[in-house]
């Protein structure tokens, strides 16, 4: 019966940990944490997630999230992504960045998570402003 209960979406907590990996000409591997809050009374396990990340309204590139992490109940948990990010659209809007002090992310995509055998889809979603100071700390 409690299985059956209408669960809270995580709620996004900031972005974290932001480092280069692979460099290369056309596209570039970014690492970063994406920090939430489980407001649930129970845990269970993101499986798989991917999507898009935008920023500023630029396409910067696509993600995914190769790994098991474990869901804390009513605790903060960090999510491992692999950003590919188009370096063309990076260069075209590294000169607007260098004015600002926040930028817009965006980011859509799409998870996997449950527990107990039994687990669902569901759309991920964020947009706010972040810190440019903390994005660049690489």
């Amino acid at each position: 019966m409690s299985s059956c209960r209408t669960l809270k979406d995580p709620v996004f907590d900031g972005i974290e940990s932001v480092s280069v990996g692979e460099v290369g000409v056309d596209s570039s591997v970014v690492t970063l944490n994406l920090k939430y809050y489980n407001p649930n009374s129970s845990g269970a396990k993101l499986t798989s997630a991917s999507g898009s990340a935008w920023m500023e309204n630029s396409f910067l590139g696509t993600f995914m999230v190769d790994s098991t992490v474990r869901i804390p109940a009513r605790d903060s948990f960090r999510i491992p992504v692999k950003l590919s990010v188009d370096m063309n659209k990076l260069l075209k809007s590294s000169i607007t960045l260098l004015f600002k002090k926040e930028v817009t992310i965006r980011i859509e995509g799409e998870a996997r998570a449950g527990r107990n055998g039994f687990y669902k889809r569901f759309p991920v979603k964020y947009e706010g402003r972040q810190d440019i100071s903390q994005l660049i700390n690489f």
